[in-house]
């Protein structure tokens, strides 16, 4: 190794460590590996992997997490805040998560469930009017009146058939979920609610459900029945100014874009009204944990309760039957998340009924029940083809030496 790269890889370990000595005096519940079954020396190969991938700058920095047990076993930051800017990635930056907004969205609306709001099996227009005169376009401009009403279930499980047009920075210009709402119903499904599963615009509709139900915005329904009670304190739809210098740049295509604006329209980021179901959170890699330890323990997490442990089983579980449409090799999808049923056939070392999830610019968690275990990345990077998930997955899983 010569001086350089040795002098950048003593830098970078350093200022990890330095980061998670400055979490030590919060609440996270960091352990040494050992203590949780794994190995210290295993998990250090997901430093040399990642600060390798800094160097060549195929991404500017990343936060990973490990936990164990209910303990931290891993908890670092590599690389920078942005391609070429002097600012070290630390550990409690902030990212976009994407659609990783969508599990805490899933879960606002299963709480609902258990309060007894609505069943997976009511149509959705009996709380959305807006929705009650679905049409699907059979062919090109013609259209025919639904055979089946869009249920809750549908919403959850990406079948309901609706699909929003517009790139997110047009819509987020609407200016409020509801009024974005309004012009979405007005437009025909792209099939039969239940035929088929269509990825992406079904849970903005489910996050407008939570909000009318909740009879309140869904940013602030988000806030006191989720974030608070779970300490999630730098989890927001629009990060206040103070969090700025922890914001993590996005790279777009090998370039930093400092304003974000791929995604967000400048009239959204000045008004910041628009909150919705299928992104536009951010969070940190502590925070996200804070969430995942939750529905680990069975819905509950320092003595507060969000979801009960057989709502968590259910949503864990295959909801889709033998939809073709999901593509996934060895996964079918829940309640709102994948789901893996078949190991070998998935290509990841996840035990079966693991559920996980990711972001669109990068970020990827998951939760494995059988192993006690969560893992989450956090990354700021699209398109991204370094295999991050399966890369990140392997490393960890290699690293558990007890069970």
């Amino acid at each position: 190794m010569n001086l350089i790269k040795a002098v950048h890889l003593t830098l970078v370990f350093a200022f990890a460590f330095q980061a998670d000595a400055a979490t030590i005096a919060g609440p996270l519940p960091l352990a040494k590996p050992e203590a949780a079954g794994m190995s210290p020396e295993r998990l250090d190969r997901i430093s040399h992997w990642l600060t390798g991938v800094v160097e060549r700058k195929e991404a500017a920095g990343f936060v990973t997490l490990v936990a164990r047990h209910g303990k931290i076993v891993q908890h670092q930051a590599y690389g920078r805040m942005g391609l070429d800017v002097a600012a070290r990635m630390p550990t409690d930056a902030v990212f976009d998560l994407a659609s990783m907004t969508k599990p805490i969205v899933v879960t606002a609306a299963l709480a609902q469930l258990e309060e007894g709001h609505f069943t997976l099996n009511d149509p959705i227009s009996m709380y959305l009017p807006e929705f009650k005169q679905a049409r699907v376009e059979a062919l090109p401009g013609s259209m025919v009146a639904a055979r089946n009403p869009i249920r809750v279930l549908n919403l959850f499980t990406h079948t309901s058939g609706v699909h929003i047009p517009w790139p997110r920075p047009e819509y987020l210009s609407f200016g409020t979920l509801a009024a974005h709402m309004h012009k979405l119903a007005a437009l025909p499904l792209y099939f039969e609610p239940g035929s088929t599963w269509h990825y992406g615009s079904s849970h903005e509709v489910l996050g407008y459900l939570v909000q009318q139900i909740a009879g309140a915005p869904l940013e602030r329904h988000i806030q006191e029945k989720i974030l608070t009670p779970l300490g999630m304190s730098d989890t927001h739809y629009w990060p206040p100014a103070e969090k700025d210098k922890r914001r993590a740049m996005l790279v777009v295509n090998g370039k930093n874009d400092p304003t974000s604006s791929s995604r967000v329209s400048p009239a959204a980021a000045k008004a910041k009204t628009y909150a919705g179901g299928q992104s536009g959170l951010y969070s940190t890699a502590a925070d996200y944990w804070r969430f995942s330890q939750m529905l680990l323990n069975g819905g509950t997490f320092n003595g507060h309760r969000i979801l009960g442990p057989k709502t968590i089983a259910w949503m864990a579980q295959n909801h889709i039957g033998e939809l073709k449409s999901f593509k996934t090799p060895g996964t079918r999808f829940g309640l709102g998340m994948a789901v893996v049923t078949d190991t070998a056939a998935s290509g990841l070392p996840y035990s079966p009924g693991t559920y996980y999830w990711g972001g669109s610019q990068g970020t990827v968690f998951w939760i494995d029940p059988a192993e006690d275990l969560i893992g989450i990345l956090m990354v700021q990077l699209t398109p991204s083809r370094l295999s991050l998930r399966e890369k990140f997955s392997a490393l960890v899983y290699s690293s558990i030496i007890e069970r």
